[in-house]
This record gives C-alpha cells, structure tokens and sequence, in this order.
C-alpha cells in the first residue's frame, strides 16, 4: 500500500491516557482516506531507532512520507526530530521532514507555545489537507567532549532539575501503581537535599562568568526570537527548591528571580564536574560538559 504519512504513535503519553484517544484519531484518519504508516512507540529511545530506520529504508525506495504524525507530547515529537537526524547522520540527503502534532501527552508545552504563535489551526485534518510548512526554532546542542550533537524543544537542564527527571525515568521503568508514585515522591526530598553544587564557566556575548556554587544550570528555548536564555540557580534556598521542583515535575515554564541569566544567540557552557543532564525530559546521563547552545528551525505543518 502506498503511504504518504508515517504516524508515530505514543500510547502510554499523560499517564497511558493517549492509547484511549487513538479509535478517535484513526477513525478520522481513515474517514477521510490518509494513508498512513502507524508505528508504535513501546519504551523510551524507540522512536529515534524507528524513525532512523524507517527513513533510512524509505529513502532508498524513493518513498519517503510526505510527513510524521506525531501523537503523543513534547518527549515524542523530541524522540521524532532525533530520529530524523539519526537518519541523516546515516545518509545525509535525507531532507528534513515536516511533522504535524497531534498533541496527546500531559503537558503540550512546546505544541502550545507553537499554536499561540503562528495561529493554528488545532483541527488535524485540515492541517494534513492544507499542508501549510513553516520552520520554527527549536534548541540545539553541541557537547564537545562526546561529540554529540541534540535537540531541545523547550529546555536542556543540568543538575537539580535533570537529577529530578532521572530519578523520575528509574521509577517508571517498574511497574506504575500507588506505592511507587509515593516512593518516587518521597525520594526526591532526600535526593535534593544532598545534592552538591558545582562550578560552571560561560562564554556569551563576547563576556565570560565563572560561578563557583550552582545546582542547576538549565538553557530555555522560548521559540519567539533568535536567542537562547541560560538559567543557573545558585542560593541553596529550600523553598526556592520546592517552588522549582514543582515547576520541574509539573513541566512549567521556570521563572525564579533570584538567579543568574543571561541571553544569547550562542552560549558555551563548561561544567569540570559530573553532572546528570536532561533534555526535554529525556535523560543524557551523567558526565562532564562542554556545551554549546544555540537556535537552529526545523519545519513543521500548521
């Protein structure tokens, strides 16, 4: 059969609640004679291999899809634009392929932002039908030491808020009931509490600061204009770290006053300790760092 879209799909996005808004999606898709490739997402990382594949193997055939669907929330459509560029580390010419959000997951962030700014339409279907593609900034990384290269679509944290998230991908991996939500609650207290602070030196705009004590160190992307903003916490304040726990687990915008920023079109970043990182949620591991951010577009349908 032959497919114009590939649909990837996250069934387990805001807590397996997507997997019931799936009939819905496909009756239309179907209703309205899509024809679509569906691949399903089953563990963290999966998306990148099965894009990667599937547009390594599409190109070869010369039947590459028109675009992705992606159905799912910000951590999917960060999967699917890792996945295209794992492809085309494999084979260059794979050109960048548009995405369209279905957004299903528990905190849309980066989909909301995009809609408030170009004016979407939220009706899917007549986003497929009129194919309007329009490139939208997303965050980009270079960490030099491992010689990776990634992206973020709403933010790229180091230390507090990354410990968060790690601690938060070990529970999930065993089964979810009450009794682990309890113990994954109960065990971020102690986890930040004993948290060490570490030395971080930026370059941006042609300054460089050193800070001797931060605990986190997070770059924002708040896709309006060229710039990335940097963000260090350094005041080891127990209500301050409650306030930005919640913000971190509830995936709100940070906004705390008493820290470092700074904003710039490229900001390097070099951190001489161990530290765990995350991107948009997704775990990097733990490591020493240096980093560049900066700004780079990728196209989506609107």
């Amino acid at each position: 059969m032959n497919t114009d879209y590939l649909v990837i799909f996250n069934p387990v996005a805001n807590k397996r609640r997507a997997k019931h808004q799936w009939p819905e999606i496909k009756k239309q898709l179907d209703a309205n004679d899509i024809k679509y490739r569906l691949k399903i997402t089953r563990r963290p990382l999966h998306c990148v291999s099965i894009i990667s594949h599937y547009l390594v193997t599409s190109f070869r055939s010369d039947s590459l899809p028109k675009a992705i669907i992606v159905i799912g929330g910000d951590g999917t459509v960060h999967e699917t634009i890792e996945g295209i560029h794992a492809a085309q580390s494999k084979n260059e010419s794979i050109p960048n392929v548009p995405v369209l959000i279905i957004p299903t997951g528990a905190n849309n962030n980066f989909y909301t932002h995009m809609k408030q700014q170009h004016n979407m339409n939220s009706n899917f279907i007549e986003q497929i039908k009129n194919h309007h593609v329009e490139n939208h900034e997303i965050g980009l990384f270079d960490e030099h030491i491992k010689k990776q290269r990634g992206i973020f679509l709403n933010n790229l944290g180091i230390g507090l808020d990354a410990n968060v998230f790690n601690l938060k991908n070990n529970f999930i991996s065993h089964k979810i009931n009450l009794k682990t939500r309890i113990e994954y609650y109960l065990s971020i207290f102690p986890t930040i509490y004993n948290l060490s602070t570490f030395p971080v030196d930026i370059k941006a705009n042609g300054e460089k600061h050193k800070i001797k004590k931060a605990f986190m160190v997070t770059a924002l992307n708040h896709d309006t204009d060229n710039d990335i903003e940097l963000l260090v916490l350094t005041r080891k304040n127990i209500f301050q770290l409650c306030y930005v726990i919640m913000r971190v687990l509830f995936k709100r915008e940070l906004k705390v006053k008493s820290a470092f920023r700074i904003r710039s079109d490229n900001i390097h970043v070099e951190i001489p300790s161990l530290e765990y990182a995350h991107a948009d949620g997704e775990t990097l591991g733990s490591r020493f760092y240096d980093i560049e951010y900066r700004k780079t577009k990728y196209p989506f349908i609107y």
